[in-house]
């Protein structure tokens, strides 16, 4: 590599030399998360804070029937997870009223895109029924499954699948221990049919300089069912284009096959995309476009 007409190689390879990865405690991670949220909003410029409600549907008694929890980011998407039926009052529309108010809510709030994923055991013919399109497939996690990432447009108009019996129900604003019944209640019943291997396992790794001063890490994990997620893969402005990155992210890779991992999915933008080809994520499972707004997203993976 020159610049300015001077090989910078012995440059690069000093730099790679001089600074060391070492482990992050939690205040560590929470700051490399920080500093790259902050990158990744100056390009996709969020207009405010992430919101949550929670939608319940109750008996007489008020007993907790079925519910679902909303997101809604600043880039005005909205998540829409943890929907959940008691087994007993399943396909009898309560699902179909619960992800209508739902979807009722994120126009209301602005959204344009509503997200939700779903596994190959769970209701993906019902998200597709409700006119959800299938974006990306990741297999092997949970072993021997699929997960599927599927997302509606919101600003256009698409034939609603409305069960007659849905107007029977009452749905209400549920608060924080709905949110937590339900998200118990789904976690039982994956892992009734997936068990998980373990528990979530965090994974950081952090660079300073020769003040003290943090200039580049990861932060991220390998869940129970040994999916990845890389939460943040920072490197300081100053620090750019000197590989980096690309070795905190050999080292993420590294942590993660010794915890069991074979393959690494990561989600990277039309941005940043490049960074992950050259470091050989290769396979491109499914793409979203316009996320964010005037942007695409990518769902990649790598076998280790």
């Amino acid at each position: 590599m020159t610049l300015g007409g001077i090989d910078k190689s012995g440059f690069v390879e000093e730099i790679r030399m001089q600074f060391k990865m070492i482990s992050c405690n939690e205040e560590d991670a929470e700051f490399i998360e920080e500093r790259a949220g902050n990158a990744f909003n100056l390009i996709a410029q969020p207009e405010e804070d992430e919101e949550e409600f929670v939608y319940i549907i109750t008996d007489e008694s008020g007993d907790l029937l079925g519910g679902c929890i909303l997101s809604v980011d600043g880039l005005k998407t909205a998540s829409i997870y943890d929907l959940w039926v008691e087994e007993a009052f399943r396909r009898q529309g309560m699902a179909s009223a619960l992800i209508r108010e739902a979807e009722r809510e994120a126009r209301e709030q602005g959204c344009y895109l509503a997200m939700v994923g779903t596994f190959d055991w769970q209701a993906k013919s019902f998200y597709d029924k409700h006119g959800y399109m299938l974006n990306d497939t990741m297999t092997g996690v949970p072993k021997g499954h699929e997960h599927y990432m599927l997302t509606k447009r919101l600003d256009r108009s698409t034939e609603e699948y409305i069960p007659s019996n849905t107007g029977k129900y009452e749905i209400k604003r549920g608060g924080e221990k709905d949110a937590e019944i339900l998200s118990g209640k789904l976690h039982e019943y994956d892992s009734a049919i997936a068990p998980r291997e373990h528990e979530y396992i965090p994974l950081s790794k952090k660079i300073m300089d020769e003040n003290g001063r943090i200039i580049a890490g990861f932060a991220g994990g390998v869940d129970g069912w040994n999916g990845t997620d890389i939460d943040a893969l920072w490197v300081e402005e100053e620090y750019r284009d000197q590989g980096i990155g690309s070795q905190l992210l050999a080292e993420l890779e590294r942590e993660v096959k010794e915890n069991g991992v074979d393959v690494m999915f990561i989600e990277a933008f039309d941005w940043n995309v490049g960074f992950f080809k050259k470091n050989g994520y290769e396979r491109v499972t499914g793409m979203l476009e316009d996320y964010p707004k005037g942007h695409v997203m990518y769902c990649m993976e790598k076998p280790l």
